[in-house]
């Protein structure tokens, strides 16, 4: 499901490069969990937000559900992110002005999934 191959990410300081991830390799099966430990400042968030494709400034070969990530235009990774990819996060970026079923909605309209398809999956979550 996810194969990372030669994984890096730098940064052009003025010594050189500063590499935040250097020749990462990983493979993650479909269904399989992953726990990603680490100090402060390791490269845990800039690993996720390549992993969830959200950062497409690195080098190195990534395939997701068999596609080759690094090989894709940003329409191509913004499809296959839109398709695949979900984040909870830490604080919960909710839209202050929403509702909390509109809060829910708004990524399943993102999928093109049908507003009756929407609205029963919401009241089902909210049951």
């Amino acid at each position: 499901m996810v194969e990372l191959r030669n994984l890096e990410k730098a940064y052009d300081m003025a010594g050189g490069k500063f590499f935040v991830l250097r020749r990462i390799n990983i493979d993650i099966g479909q269904g399989e969990f992953l726990t990603i430990m680490g100090p402060s400042g390791a490269g845990k968030s800039t690993l996720l937000s390549i992993l969830g494709m959200l950062d497409s400034a690195w080098s190195g070969e990534f395939h997701f559900a068999g596609q080759p990530v690094h090989k894709l235009n940003l329409k191509q990774r913004n499809e296959l992110h839109k398709q695949y990819v979900g984040f909870v996060f830490q604080s919960y970026h909710l839209i202050d002005n929403l509702t909390v079923f509109e809060n829910l909605e708004i990524p399943l309209s993102y999928k093109n999934v049908p507003r009756a398809e929407r609205v029963s999956k919401v009241c089902d979550i909210l049951d």
